[in-house]
């Protein structure tokens, strides 16, 4: 049999490993906790658990509750005609506000915005539809430069609160006037210039550069609506 002090020698070392892994197993927990603790959520990386979860937040709940009554989708897509056979694009289309619905009218609705994230959040969506329903809806990737249409691909072109993004408009406005079969139409609407509880705070389009920039682009029987919704403009044309 072993001695007692090779037993205790045998018994310290087992305790002192022991020791050893526990400590070091906890030190990565710890070290990212500070690292953590340290960053704004503008710092963290997108595969983070915070941002995630964060990221997950702004999917899930709509920011503005009251959007509905300031923004009147119902409204903004009669705007759009008739949709019964029709292709339209909802450019800007985010997690699919006005795809969803407008699903339910047109032949085909294609979703382009140039966050995947968004897309893919509109595909998990489909699952939860109706199969005819799902199938209206296609989702498309783009950049910020190039609304990724083909020549006469679309009958309606929806842009809700994208214009003020666009860098080269009247540019951007030629692709999408290429893209539009004839007698098709686009609705554009953005934020009215001032002060407002909604929108961007700064670099808001008036209507007459809108104008001018879809002249210049082609556009027709341009037609511009300042009543129908409180801090929106609604400009239609083809």
């Amino acid at each position: 049999m072993p001695s007692t002090r090779r037993i205790v020698i045998i018994f310290l070392l087992h305790i002192s490993i022991l020791s050893f892994y526990s400590c070091n197993e906890k030190k990565p927990e710890r070290h990212k906790e500070n690292i953590l603790s340290r960053l704004s959520p503008d710092d963290l990386k997108v595969d983070t658990i915070i941002d995630q979860f964060e990221y997950d937040i702004r999917l899930n709940a709509e920011p503005d509750p009251n959007r509905g009554a300031w923004q009147n989708p119902g409204l903004v897509i009669e705007k759009l005609g008739d949709l019964s056979g029709k292709i339209v694009a909802d450019i800007g289309s985010g997690t699919g506000y006005f795809t969803f619905p407008i699903s339910r009218k047109a032949k085909k609705v294609i979703a382009i915005d140039i966050e995947q994230r968004y897309l893919d959040y509109i595909e998990d969506r489909k699952l939860e539809l109706p199969i005819e329903q799902a199938e209206v809806i296609e989702t498309r990737l783009t950049v910020e430069d190039e609304p990724n249409l083909h020549t006469d691909e679309v009958d309606a072109v929806l842009m809700v609160n994208v214009f003020y993004y666009l860098n080269n408009r009247a540019e951007y406005m030629k692709i999408v006037n290429n893209a539009l079969r004839d007698g098709g139409i686009l609705v554009l609407v953005d934020f009215k210039p001032g002060d407002l509880p909604v929108g961007p705070s700064e670099d808001k389009v008036p209507t007459e550069e809108v104008v001018k920039d879809l002249e210049t682009a082609g556009f027709k029987n341009i037609s511009v609506d300042t009543a129908s919704l409180q801090y929106q403009y609604i400009i239609t044309a083809n």
